[in-house]
């Protein structure tokens, strides 16, 4: 839709109402719920250029801290996002073009912001249980990923592709 968009508004100087409306929809909930499941896998930016010259317990600590800041602006962005929806829906709000409730797209939005809170204080929750216990495995689960742990990962996915491969490739011949 947003390519029919961009190319009406280039070659026919004419756009299609509400895309664009749609469009930041799509934007914010897969934002929210890409940012749920990047936790969940580990995938959000680190910068870790100065952790790996810290001495080990130094980075448990930053490691610890890392996750409880972010369980607070999880948190943080889950309890506004509440409340602008609890605003919409009380307002009756609309959107402009489409004439759409807003509360609807909000909804969505809120679910991905509120599991994002949830597996953010989780993890902050296991990270200072962690952290009191002195137990070196807190870098492991919470540490950004070294170089080597993404080069093995890489290695077992492209690993478990060619024996997807060989299996289909031997289905297919029979």
């Amino acid at each position: 839709a947003l390519t029919c968009e961009v190319v009406g508004r280039k070659l026919f100087s004419t756009s299609f109402k509400g895309i664009d409306e749609l469009g930041g929809f799509v934007l914010a909930i897969s934002a929210a719920i890409g940012a749920s499941y990047a936790m969940l896998q580990r995938s959000h930016t680190r910068v870790d250029v100065f952790l790996v010259r810290f001495s080990r317990p130094v980075q448990r600590f930053l490691n610890m801290l890392a996750m409880v800041t972010f369980a607070c602006f999880a948190s943080f962005a889950a309890w506004r996002g509440i409340a602008v929806l609890l605003e919409t829906i009380e307002f009756k709000s609309s959107a402009t073009n489409l004439e759409q409730p807003l509360w609807i797209p909000q909804l969505a939005w809120v679910v991905g912001l509120v599991l994002l809170a949830i597996i953010a204080c989780a993890y902050a929750i296991h990270a200072l249980i962690l952290f009191k216990r002195k137990a070196p495995e807190l870098n492991a689960w919470y540490g950004p990923a070294s170089a080597q742990d993404e080069l093995e990962a890489e290695l077992a996915e492209l690993k478990a592709r060619e024996l997807n491969s060989k299996l289909e490739t031997q289905v297919g011949e029979k």
